[in-house]
């Protein structure tokens, strides 16, 4: 298959899965294939791995797994590891950088370290949302009768001077950020 190619790596993948050695490929159910995928590429000894939407079509317990395994039994400082999917909270606590791509065009780049000191995301009540506005925030949204607003760069102690001030998930930033009419400056 590939040069680099363990067979035991691969194996010792297969092992945490429900996939019997004797099994057929064409026995298997998506999910299944899919997690033969995933133990093949991940028994390659590439430099650089590219996933793209790799636990599409899994439950979230392997999901999971695949995830851990992928840190644990995958990883190592000299190795890089491109993930592209939609699924951004369930990869969130695992990345070193965030990229969201609009159109073929770059619109965010940053370290998760970058992504946490420079978004905030502030929960305020009816009265505070007019100075809230005025500091100039990427997007609003409406929740439980609360206005949730999401800044770049905003000084975190002046928010909180307007309400509940955290870090936004990176499926909130995606949403604020593509949410952007076309054209606009983000």
């Amino acid at each position: 298959m590939h040069p680099r190619f363990d067979r035991a790596k691969a194996e010792g993948f297969l092992a945490k899965t429900g996939i019997r050695r004797n099994r057929k490929v064409r026995e298997l159910s998506k999910g299944m294939v899919a997690q033969l995928h995933l133990a093949l590429i991940m028994a390659i000894d590439a430099r650089l791995l590219v996933l793209d939407e790799p636990t599409l079509g899994l439950d979230i317990l392997f999901r999971k797994r695949f995830y851990d395994s992928l840190l644990n039994d995958y990883f190592d400082r000299s190795r890089t590891i491109v993930v592209t999917t939609h699924q951004v909270e369930e990869i969130q606590d695992v990345l070193t950088d965030v990229m969201f791509i609009d159109r073929g065009r770059i619109v965010v780049a940053c370290s998760m370290e970058e992504f946490e000191s420079r978004y905030a995301q502030v929960t305020v009540n009816p009265e505070q949302v007019p100075a809230a506005r005025a500091l100039g925030p990427i997007y609003e949204r409406q929740l439980f009768g609360r206005s949730v607003l999401l800044f770049d760069r905003a000084d975190r102690q002046q928010l909180a001077a307007l309400g509940e001030v955290r870090t936004p998930s990176l499926a909130d930033l995606f949403v604020a950020v593509m949410s952007n009419q076309p054209g606009e400056a983000r």
